[in-house]
């Protein structure tokens, strides 16, 4: 078939963010099928420096300027992209399944009439027969679902399931879209934006990241995990319960939630393995899982698995860390 994909950029603080490399990266592959057209749209401010990324990636690129669009709002986003949308007639409308895209995608498919699908993890053509993969249970099962027949689709695909390549061509067309805001007329206004205080660690950076979960047991037993990190130069990390229950700091919250991490080793100390968990971490160059469940989930993605009673495991490695770098 022959169409268009139309990508909607995220970005913050003059940064476009990760999700939108994965889904460009991502979508390269899909559309050779298909004999399909990938063009994106950026939103913003004096952002000049983004159109130049991100027009190497694109066939076409469609930039809408306006002071008014210097911070992401539903209303102004809307109100910019909805005209853009009905000229370009794109087949599919994609954004990343985060907190942007999970507010704007379903309000643009009720204001053009079209279907919206959430949290997808692939789609693939059929003639004009549109499938698609979703989770069901919690990751147990997936399941690829049916698109009544439309003229386009509004989808939103999970964080972490592409690569970003960082693959780039030679610079396509770049459209500047001109709007005219009626100020007066949004309901909202953006006051400013707070972001939570760091406390000094990005676990995104580290090389090594020791990960909790709910086997752990509780907050006081995760000093246990706390030195295997400490003797490997590692950084602590967990799953959302761990985090919830306040046993580590939510900036170290791994997963679909969370944080998507790539470190050259992940050690998932009494973490099961759910698919909200793994989506974040399933790509670090090794991963070993420590588990006494031999059938939780997390050893389908890690390298090595071990299983046993991680207060006689975590010790025994950590004694024999020190030792061999502390030798008599």
């Amino acid at each position: 078939m022959r169409g268009k994909i139309l990508v909607i950029v995220e970005h913050r603080a003059k940064e476009i963010r990760e999700i939108t490399w994965e889904i460009l990266s991502g979508l390269k592959s899909l559309i050779d099928n298909y004999d399909m057209e990938l063009q994106a749209v950026v939103l913003g401010h004096r952002i000049d420096s983004l159109v130049g990324e991100l027009a190497e990636s694109v066939a076409k690129l469609y930039y809408i300027g306006d002071e008014e669009l210097e911070f992401y709002t539903w209303e102004r986003y809307l109100y910019a992209l909805i005209p853009l949308i009905e000229e370009v007639g794109p087949k599919l409308i994609i954004m990343g399944h985060t907190s942007t895209g999970m507010d704007l995608a379903p309000r643009l498919s009720a204001a053009m009439d079209s279907p919206y699908i959430p949290d997808c993890l692939n789609f693939r053509f059929d003639g004009e027969d549109l499938f698609v993969t979703r989770e069901l249970f919690g990751g147990k099962l997936n399941s690829e679902i049916k698109a009544a027949k439309n003229k386009s689709y509004f989808l939103t695909l999970r964080p972490g399931i592409f690569t970003p390549k960082g693959e780039k061509g030679q610079q396509k067309q770049v459209k500047g879209i001109a709007t005219a805001f009626d100020k007066k007329g949004f309901l909202t206004q953006f006051l400013g934006l707070l972001e939570p205080p760091r406390e000094g660690i990005d676990i995104t950076k580290a090389d090594i990241i020791i990960g909790v979960g709910r086997g752990v047991g509780d907050r006081e037993k995760v000093k246990v995990v706390e030195e295997l990190a400490k003797v490997t130069g590692g950084v602590l990390a967990g799953t959302r319960p761990v985090i919830d229950s306040g046993w580590l700091p939510k900036e170290r919250q791994v997963g679909q939630s969370g944080k998507i991490v790539k470190p050259k080793l992940y050690i998932a100390c009494g973490i099961s393995g759910a698919s909200q968990h793994t989506i974040g971490m399933k790509k670090s160059e090794i991963i070993i899982a420590v588990n006494n469940d031999p059938h939780a989930p997390i050893f389908k993605v890690a390298h090595y698995g071990i299983v046993g009673d991680l207060f006689e495991i975590l010790p025994a490695i950590t004694s024999k860390i020190r030792s061999v770098k502390s030798p008599r």
